[in-house]
C-alpha cells in the first residue's frame, strides 16, 4: 500500500516557507515556497524531489502542508519547517518525526521519545520533539556562524600582521642603508 503524508506548518505573518529533512546526520533542504505578488497565491521556488514532493496553502496562506507521496524507509527522520517574515532570520516550528510502523529506526534522531502522534497507513507522524526543537537549532547555526566569523577575522588579523612586520622590516633595510653611508 502507498502511503502519502500530509506535515503541517504554521505560516501567519511569514511570506515564505522550507521543509528540512533529517537523517543520518544529513540536514537536506526538501522544497521551498513564497506567497506570491498578490499575497494570495502560493509558489514553489525549489523542490528536491518534483514527483513526490508537493507544498500547498491554505486559502489565507496561514498554514503550509507539505505532502510526501508514496512515503518510503528513506523518508523516515525529523522534518523542520522554517518560515521567514520580513527579516532575514528564519524561525522553525518543533520538528515533526516520520516513522513506518513495524521497522526498527537505526538512526538516533529517529529514537527520540514520542509526545503526540497519528497513525496513518502505518505512518506514525509525531508533532513534538522537544530535544531537537527550532531553539536548538538556532543555537546550533548560531555557533556555527560565530566559529566562521571567528575564523575569517582571526585570518585577516594575521595577514594584516604579516603585512605590517614586512613594511616593518623594510623600512628598517632602508635606515640601515641610509646611516651606513
Amino acid at each position: 500500500m502507498e502511503a502519502n503524508i500530509s506535515l503541517n506548518c504554521s505560516m501567519r505573518n511569514r511570506y515564505e516557507v522550507s521543509w528540512y529533512h533529517l537523517r543520518a546526520k544529513r540536514f537536506n533542504l526538501l522544497i521551498s515556497a513564497q506567497t506570491g505578488i498578490t499575497g494570495r497565491e502560493f509558489l514553489t521556488t525549489y523542490n528536491q524531489n518534483l514527483p513526490r514532493l508537493k507544498i500547498t496553502a491554505d486559502t489565507r496562506i496561514t498554514t503550509a502542508t507539505l505532502v510526501i507521496s508514496g512515503v518510503t524507509e528513506s523518508d523516515v527522520g525529523l522534518y523542520f519547517c522554517g518560515t521567514k517574515s520580513d527579516t532575514t532570520e528564519m524561525h522553525f516550528d518543533p520538528p515533526i518525526r516520520l516513522e513506518i510502523e513495524g521497522q526498527h529506526a537505526e538512526d538516533p534522531y529517529t529514537e527520540l521519545p514520542v509526545e503526540d502522534s497519528d497513525n496513518t497507513d502505518g505512518v506514525t507522524v509525531t508533532e513534538r520533539v522537544l530535544m531537537y526543537g527550532g531553539v536548538g537549532l538556532a543555537v546550533f547555526v548560531f555557533f556555527v556562524a560565530t566559529v566562521v566569523a571567528g575564523g575569517i577575522i582571526h585570518h585577516r588579523g594575521w595577514q594584516k600582521g604579516w603585512a605590517a612586520a614586512k613594511r616593518s622590516s623594510h623600512q628598517r633595510s632602508v635606515y640601515n642603508h641610509k646611516t651606513a653611508k
